[in-house]
């Protein structure tokens, strides 16, 4: 997201700062306690400020100062602002990837499971499946669970969280094995 200081006019510019407050605070982390630095980002709360300013000179003086500065910090990824639609498409590609729960993401369990599509499959020296995603996501298979047809590229696949944990992945609408994610 950028927002110009140029070229926006003022009510545009106020609209425009609070729609991107708005989107920081719907961001558990970013806007909750439950960040790891425990609040709101000093940046945000400059910004927000701006607003108790009576004056509208001052006032617009202040969201000039507080966008540069989240803008400037924006740049140097001291910030990052981000939608709920890249939330969730960042919790889907790094879905059965042990993560440490700061928030970011919000809860593991918010996604249940995911779909793909299926760009290869081989068999290891261990008779274990491996399994490639068509978005590069790879997978092996932890059971000894047999697979009754060879899986083919485009197959449908369906991967849900199991207990403890662990993964079951069905490829084409068979009966699921036990996967662990790889990369």
């Amino acid at each position: 997201m950028h927002i110009s200081t140029r070229r926006a006019a003022p009510g545009l510019l106020i609209a425009a700062l609070l729609t991107t407050a708005l989107l920081i605070a719907a961001l558990p982390s970013a806007a909750t306690a439950g960040s790891p630095r425990g609040g709101r980002a000093p940046v945000l709360v400059a910004l927000t400020q701006c607003r108790t300013l009576p004056e509208t000179a001052a006032r617009l003086a202040c969201f000039d100062r507080s966008v540069a500065a989240l803008e400037q910090a924006e740049a140097n990824r001291t910030i990052v602002i981000i939608d709920q639609q890249q939330v969730r498409e960042t919790r889907r590609a790094v879905f059965g990837i042990a993560l440490p729960e700061t928030g970011l993401l919000g809860k593991a369990e918010d996604l249940p499971q995911i779909e793909a599509v299926l760009a290869g499959a081989s068999v290891d020296d261990s008779g274990h499946w491996r399994f490639e995603l068509a978005d590069g996501a790879r997978w092996i298979q932890t059971d000894d669970n047999v697979i009754a047809r060879r899986p083919r590229a485009k197959d449908a696949v369906v991967i849900k969280r199991a207990a403890l944990g662990s993964f079951r992945m069905s490829v084409g609408g068979q009966p699921a094995v036990k996967v662990r994610r790889l990369n």
